[in-house]
């Protein structure tokens, strides 16, 4: 049966030197759970940053358009932004008549509607992840 040291907060068992324990420092528990919000927050940034990227990557190589100068497709950006525990990824075009590629024809030539389905699938899937990861440890 284990006892509790009333000076160290160690639980103990079994006697001489074939003891074990557990320390139990008062407080530490929330500490310890509000530094574990912080790395996973900070884990979930560094998985937004990276989407990002990505997102950028496959809206280049997959823009359905044909260039004329190349500049839409050089201009297709994301933006990842971080708001305390709140994250997201901003995609955007740099060239005035990129909301026309998007909307005209029915959106024959969009690239930022399709990415924001297909690259937000896709950094669901790594969050998932991560946080699966996590569960394990």
């Amino acid at each position: 049966m284990a006892e509790r040291d009333a000076k160290t907060g160690r639980f103990v068992s079994g006697s001489g030197t074939k003891s074990w324990g557990v320390t139990w420092i008062p407080g530490s528990l929330a500490k310890n759970l509000n530094d574990f919000d912080d790395t996973v927050n900070a884990m979930v940034a560094v998985v937004v940053d990276y989407s990002a990227d990505r997102a950028v990557g496959w809206m280049k190589t997959n823009a359905p358009w044909r260039d004329r100068t190349g500049n839409a497709r050089q201009t297709l950006n994301a933006k990842p932004e971080h708001d305390g525990f709140s994250h997201a990824i901003s995609l955007f075009g740099g060239m005035p008549y990129q909301i026309w590629l998007e909307i005209r024809w029915a959106g024959k030539y969009a690239i930022i509607s399709k990415a924001v389905k297909t690259q937000g699938i896709e950094t669901m899937k790594r969050l998932k992840g991560l946080l699966d990861r996590l569960g394990r440890l």
